[in-house]
């Protein structure tokens, strides 16, 4: 189990994206190379159910990390649309803030 006042903190978002049906395989496989990223679940419609964990390989500036990294998956070849469906950030928690809890 995580303890979220002793763990570093999480930035976390789960992604849908839409891929070009007779492409669906070869986009699955080029999401699933991004750090951090995760292909949990695959449609015969060409959709797909993506988490993208921020780590020290895709860390950017103030969180941004995982923006660019949805951003450039967007860009793949054979993707039709990706829409963010959950995001979690507990870097504003006061345990990781300096704050003692």
């Amino acid at each position: 189990m995580i303890n979220l006042l002793k763990e570093e903190p999480i930035n976390i978002a789960g992604v849908l994206f839409v891929a070009q049906p007779d492409k669906t395989e070869q986009v699955s496989v080029e999401l699933a190379a991004f750090p951090g990223a995760e292909v949990h679940e695959i449609g015969d419609n060409g959709s797909m159910v993506v988490t993208i964990e921020e780590n020290d390989l895709n860390r950017g500036e103030k969180g941004k990390g995982l923006i660019n990294i949805i951003t450039d998956m967007s860009k793949l070849p054979g993707v039709i649309s990706s829409s963010l469906i959950f995001h979690h950030n507990d870097y504003g928690l006061p345990q990781h803030q300096g704050v003692k809890v």
